[in-house]
Order: C-alpha cells, then structure tokens, then sequence
C-alpha cells in the first residue's frame, strides 16, 4: 500500500509541477508527501567550504518550508528532507531510508546530441531506485486532476517476458491503491498471433484475480508498434497512467528507457511510471514472444 511518496525539488517551478499528481495519488491513498531538496554549493579558494554548506543547506530547508506550508494548507500530511552532496544518489538513498513506495518527478525530457530523453538526474533516479519512479514531462500542459477521476485506468504494457511480468504485482498493487483498473495491454504485429496474445493477458489476468479479487482488469491486444498501441489506448481508454518495467541501462549508447519508454515520455499526455526490477535467469534466457519492446 502507498504510505510515503517522495517529491524531489530543486527550487523551480517546472519541478514543482510532480506535486500536482504527487498530491492526486496522496488524495485517494492518504499518503504522506515526502519533500525533498539535494544542497549543493561551489567553494572558492580562500572560503570555508563547511559555511557554503551550511548555507545552502539552510537556504533549502526555508525553501522547503515555504513549500510545506503550502501542501499541508490543502491537508496533506507533509515533511521535508535536505541532503547535501549528488542528487541522483541522495534521492534514491532518501527513497530507501526514508521507506518511500513512489517517487513522483518531473523532467525536462530534451533530446538530441548531449541530453538524454530525461535528463542525468531523471535517469540515474530510475536506473538505481528501489521503488516505482512516476516521470512528469515538465512541459506538458497539465487538463484538470488528471488521477482524481473515479476508477482511473492504468495501462500495464506486456509481451510475454519474465521481465515485463516483474512489474506485474507491483503495477496491480498501484492500481488497487488508486481504486482504478489495470489495463493490460500487448502489441502484436502478426494478426495470425492474436489469438495467442489474447490467451497470453488471460491467464497474467487470472494469476492478478487469485491475489486481488476486488481489482478490475481488462486485456486490450493491439496491432502495429508498440508505442503508438499505447499511445492509442491512452488516447480511447482515457488512461490516466502507464506502468512499465525498465531495463535501467544509462550510458552513452544507450538510454534507461529503450525506444518505447522514450517516445511515451516525448509523446504521451500523461505520465509514465517506471521500475527497474532484479533480473532473473529467465529473463535472461527467454526473449519477448509478443510484440511490446521492452524498455
């Protein structure tokens, strides 16, 4: 069950945007709102790096402060945590010490030679993080509470992976938390393999009843690629959130999120929630047998 969500912010507007859908979920689930800012200062020759320290770290607990105020005037239950040092790394180690079930954040999402589809500090925060990482682009216009419509969809991408099929416990426990239903949902290019990938969702439907009875799930088997199958159920179902599982590489051949991630991070209306699970010898041993790409 959703208990803590953690919110990292760096004092800027666009950052702050992940607390619209931080403080949708904490609404349904009752959650606790975890702030976090990570301090950094730069120590001139001759200055006392410990005062620069000291100073940042205050300068960002007030800022904190004044964002506390303003989420717990709506009444959310809210705290803050200032951490000193690398930000990717202090806000994965906060999101273990601190117990949190999700990290909500936005990114600026710039592509092209140089940046990432999420930027260093999205990346690294989902190639590491013990929990599910909820990613916000900071430019998309925001239409109304996008998770506070009754029985919000969630869309749970598949293609017959151990892999893929990682996420599956946590994506429905997420979906149960949020009172929604979990759309599973597959791409299959070959229309005489329909029947199989309808037979494939069945049964990961049937396994997700045995634990969660009271969850609803649907299957939607689509044809083509598999981002735009995604996309266009987003679209028709009115979804309110993609849940995925990421293969967590960073470096420079490739990105953490792999071709279908990245284009619903570029393209989608809403967000996409991704976790980084522990892989297993059979996903090493088994490739995909339908048509979603992993990412």
């Amino acid at each position: 069950m959703l208990k803590r969500i953690l919110v990292p912010l760096d004092g800027s507007g666009l950052a702050e945007r992940a607390l619209t859908y931080a403080t949708a979920i904490a609404e349904t689930t009752a959650a606790e709102i975890l702030l976090l800012r990570v301090a950094s200062s730069h120590t001139l020759p001759g200055v006392d790096p410990r005062e620069r320290q000291s100073g940042a770290i205050d300068d960002a607990q007030a800022y904190l402060d004044r964002e506390v105020e303003r989420v717990t005037a709506r009444g959310f239950t809210c705290q803050t945590v200032v951490r000193f040092g690398n930000a990717a790394q202090s806000i994965v180690e906060s999101a273990r010490t601190r117990q949190a079930d999700l990290i909500v954040m936005t990114t600026h999402g710039r592509t092209g030679p140089g940046h990432w589809m999420l930027g260093s500090v999205a990346e690294s925060v989902v190639a590491a993080s013990p929990v599910p990482v909820l990613v916000q682009r900071a430019w998309q216009p925001l239409f109304g509470d996008p998770l506070l419509d009754e029985n919000p969809k969630i869309i749970l991408p598949l293609d017959g992976s151990a892999f893929a099929e990682a996420v599956v416990d946590v994506a429905a426990t997420f979906a149960r938390d949020l009172r929604g239903e979990l759309v599973l949902l597959t791409a299959e290019g070959d229309p005489f393999s329909i029947r199989s990938a309808d037979d494939y969702l069945a049964g990961v439907q049937r396994r997700i009843a045995v634990q969660m009875p009271d969850l609803k799930t649907t299957c939607e088997v689509r044809s083509g690629d598999a981002a735009y199958a995604i996309e266009e159920a987003v679209a028709q179902l009115e979804a309110g959130l993609v849940f995925m599982a990421t293969h967590g590489r960073t470096g420079p051949s490739r990105t953490v999120l792999g071709s279908v991630a990245g284009t619903l991070l570029q393209e989608s209306d809403v967000p996409v929630v991704l976790l980084h699970p522990a892989r297993t010898d059979a996903d090493e041993a088994s490739p995909a047998i339908l048509g979603v790409a992993q990412a």
